[in-house]
């Protein structure tokens, strides 16, 4: 039907089918053309209820950010914030579908950056991380985002930076280790050089050695220990750099050893902190037996072959 149709219809004639008409067809009605939005769009204010205009803000968080200054003026008047517990926010969506004039709007009439978000416990930083998103990452920050805040389900697996650091965004490392961030809180791929070293970031792993970080620190073998993995559980930064698998059950290592074939032996290889050598920090696991000092290492054989990291 062509668009002059609907430029023809009396506005009389569309008052009067108004009332029988839902909600979602009114609307659709008033797109068609700029007169009938003009004699529809008051009938369809008075329809926002709480809860609808509750639903309209989440949903236009996303790419419509002149319907979010308008649901956050009078007479709606909304709080950007649903006060659930870990219950997505309008500042969630538009930070994860990076909407850097949404998020401004919504964080000056009091969004909170400090949000929670299902089960992950997702916040709005965490979400511009992972977007790769400087912009949103720098506004979130300005506002007040915690740097601490971990997400996973596993018990806050993840900072900001060690997410960062793992997906290899130099320039986001740089911004959240500028504002504070703690480059040697612990993770489940251990500290934030664990996770550069994982995710094989070298300009990363150059980065946070320039910046302090601890070239000694070990790294858990296994992200959860589901069904029990046998000791040790964690290894030096080298032995991850070099791609090794995980050491097997001392049961898997003899059916190795019963095929006749010769292992490879990874020893006493040196492991640098900047330009200062770390003689001590050798390629090997330490056993995960009540307590021990960091000098705890036992060399390791194992079968395999290394990976340089690029």
């Amino acid at each position: 039907m062509p668009k002059d149709y609907f430029e023809k219809i009396p506005p009389e004639l569309i008052l009067q089918l108004s009332p029988s008409l839902s909600t979602a067809s009114l609307n659709a009605l008033a797109l068609t053309c700029r007169r009938l939005h003009t004699t529809i769009q008051p009938d369809l204010e008075t329809r926002i209820t709480p809860e609808l205009a509750r639903k309209l803000l989440l949903w236009a968080a996303a790419a419509h950010p002149h319907i979010v200054a308008k649901l956050l003026s009078p007479p709606h008047s909304l709080h950007p914030d649903p006060g659930l517990l870990s219950c997505q926010t309008p500042l969630h969506v538009a930070a994860k579908a990076g909407n850097l004039e949404t998020a401004q709007l919504l964080l000056d009439a009091g969004a909170s950056p400090a949000s929670d978000w299902g089960q992950d416990e997702y916040q709005p930083l965490h979400l511009a991380v992972m977007n790769k998103d400087v912009a949103m990452t720098t506004l979130l920050l300005d506002r007040g985002a915690p740097l601490e805040n971990g997400f996973g389900c596993d018990g806050g697996s993840e900072t900001a930076l060690q997410h960062a650091c793992w997906i290899g965004h130099l320039e986001i490392v740089k911004l959240l280790v500028e504002r504070g961030a703690n480059i040697e809180r612990s993770g489940h791929y251990g500290t934030a050089l664990g996770f550069a070293v994982h995710g094989r970031k070298l300009d990363v792993v150059r980065f946070l050695l320039e910046h302090g970080a601890n070239a000694k620190a070990y790294k858990p073998l296994y992200v959860l220990l589901v069904g029990g993995p046998p000791p040790p559980l964690s290894a030096s930064l080298l032995y991850s750099a070099m791609g090794l698998r995980a050491p097997g059950s001392d049961s898997q290592l003899r059916q190795l050893l019963s095929r006749d074939v010769e292992l490879p032996k990874w020893v006493g290889l040196p492991l640098k902190r900047g330009k200062e050598d770390t003689d001590g920090a050798s390629l090997g696991v330490r056993r995960e037996q009540g307590c021990c000092d960091g000098n705890d290492f036992e060399a390791l054989e194992c079968s395999g072959q290394s990976r340089s990291m690029h």
